[in-house]
């Protein structure tokens, strides 16, 4: 996750939830669990129907800003945990595995010291 200003609260959980993981994942494998996370983007989903009339469409079109230009589809971040969850990834612990269209490594934006965005740049 990429932190901007007036966020602190939500980069703050985000890199707890990291170290957690991280935590848990050492104290789980010696009972044979292992204990991974995976950090999505934005997915296409109704979450956001209680705030916003059209939430899959806000979701869709706010995916744009990544890197890969779209959101996701609840099934791709499904396909990732099942992954995480099958024996091939059997010699994966302790990882946040990121399945956001490339936002945690792609996105620039510059920022005045009031926190409004200058301008925008840098997408791959």
């Amino acid at each position: 996750m990429t932190p901007f200003p007036t966020i602190a609260a939500y980069a703050a959980s985000k890199g707890a939830l990291a170290q957690l993981t991280r935590a848990l994942s050492l104290e789980a494998i010696e009972h044979g669990i292992r204990v991974n996370a995976v950090g999505s983007g934005d997915v296409v989903t109704n979450i956001l129907n209680q705030i916003h009339d059209d939430g899959p469409g806000f979701l869709a079109e706010h995916g744009k800003n990544a890197p890969i230009r779209r959101a996701a589809q609840p099934e791709e971040i499904a396909e990732v945990i099942a992954f995480l969850a099958s024996d091939r990834a059997s010699y994966i612990v302790g990882a946040v595995v990121m399945a956001d269209g490339g936002m945690s490594v792609g996105l620039k934006l510059a920022w005045c010291m009031c926190g409004r965005p200058l301008e925008r740049k840098g997408f791959v």
